[in-house]
């Protein structure tokens, strides 16, 4: 086969040309660490690739939430149980102001205590994160939920909605909690039913907290008992307008005349005096506090209708307390529950970004044992045949005439 010298330099230079291209190949992917540059060099993978890091973003964003949210969350927490703790103090100091040998000064005492604490309450429920949104204000976040009105009533001005994150392709979380559902819509009495004294009653009834013994023949109703006479009371069926009869008054002894419930009344009440059995409706926590406040600021000392007054009040708020120090625990249950849901969506997002990046580091990272026994051999190779093409290209018929 004849072959001939422009043949042999364009052969030449092309076996060149493509060692060089090969060994520069291989010096990127030691340089970078990478398989392949772009897309044309290895499509499929390229594709691969692309998929696993969107993959691996969508991730991290997931997982951002997820952080995001527990901050959220271990705040609202945090102010919670400060309420909890707050109610538990307010309840051993009416408890103490319930002291009958406590004088009016002692009581003003706890009355300005209980103040200072409805004081730190409003505080609580105005709680704001680090971006100054409000916790308890629903969807309302720049709408400081509790304000004080002229009348000195506290008033919600957020709404009922629950701020939400995405932490996962199919889930969102609640970073947030109504401040109506937190301290507003607390059930009162013993959450079936609430009773209470009339604030005009001049005998010394106490009525205490009563109980539901048979719910099938509870109907849910509002009663009013009125005394006719220091030994006798009628109840009346407020919802209805019907009168359940008139009965014999026995301190302490358990009235049943009321359908499913029981509770006594004891002291001495007077002829005209009045009590009131509620359907559990709800009463604001700040209203408990307040009542709390305005009856032991009220003066007792020797008059033994007002330390009644005084007593039923306490009865009364103390069982609305309660209500409302489980209606904040209840919420404090669901956070810690979002909490621990997080905690685990967590560890998910852990294990898928390892997963992804194991998957990504086997499609594009090289194998550098691999590469650098390559690029030793590519470059021997390229060696060996520039010196040959060196060695070809300088023959000539006239270096042997002469």
């Amino acid at each position: 086969m004849r072959i001939s010298t422009s043949q042999m330099y364009q052969n030449g230079a092309t076996s060149l040309m493509n060692g060089q291209s090969s060994l520069y190949k291989l010096q990127n992917q030691l340089s970078t660490g990478k398989k392949f540059l772009s897309a044309q060099e290895d499509p499929v993978g390229a594709a691969l690739v692309l998929l696993n890091s969107q993959s691996l973003a969508v991730n991290k964003q997931y997982a951002d939430n997820q952080a995001t949210a527990s901050s959220h969350l271990q705040l609202e927490e945090t102010q919670l149980q400060s309420v909890v703790d707050n109610i538990q103090y307010v309840l051993g100091q009416v408890i103490a102001g319930g002291n009958g040998s406590y004088s009016d000064s002692q009581r003003n005492d706890i009355a300005k205590d209980l103040q200072g604490r409805l004081e730190f309450m409003l505080g609580l429920s105005n709680s704001a994160d680090a971006n100054g949104q409000y916790l308890f204000s629903g969807y309302q976040g720049n709408e400081q939920p509790f304000q004080i009105q002229s009348d000195g009533s506290v008033k919600y001005a957020g709404d009922d909605g629950q701020r939400r994150l995405q932490v996962g392709s199919s889930r969102q979380v609640a970073v947030s909690d109504s401040g109506r559902d937190i301290f507003v819509n607390a059930p009162i009495g013993n959450g079936s039913f609430g009773l209470s004294a009339a604030s005009t009653n001049t005998g010394t009834g106490v009525i205490g907290s009563g109980s539901v013994v048979d719910p099938t023949s509870w109907p849910g109703h509002d009663y009013a008992i009125a005394f006719t006479s220091s030994t006798d009371y009628t109840v009346t069926d407020a919802t209805t307008g019907t009168s359940l009869g008139s009965f014999t008054y026995t301190a302490g002894t358990g009235i049943t005349a009321v359908p499913g419930v029981t509770f006594s009344i004891s002291g001495s009440p007077s002829t005209g005096d009045g009590f009131s059995l509620k359907a559990s409706g709800s009463q604001s926590l700040f209203t408990t506090m307040q009542n709390l406040i305005k009856a032991f600021s009220s003066s007792t000392d020797g008059d033994p209708a007002a330390a009644a007054s005084l007593r039923n009040v306490m009865n009364t708020e103390m069982d609305n307390l309660n209500r409302a120090m489980e209606n904040v625990l209840s919420v404090q249950v669901s956070v810690g529950s979002r909490l621990n849901e997080l905690e685990s969506l967590g560890s998910v997002s852990e294990v898928l970004k390892l997963q992804y990046q194991t998957r990504l580091s086997d499609l594009q990272d090289v194998d550098y044992a691999d590469v650098i026994s390559r690029f030793m051999q590519q470059r021997t190779q390229l060696s060996a045949a520039q010196s040959s093409f060196a060695q070809v290209s300088s023959l000539s018929l006239f270096n042997y005439l002469g």
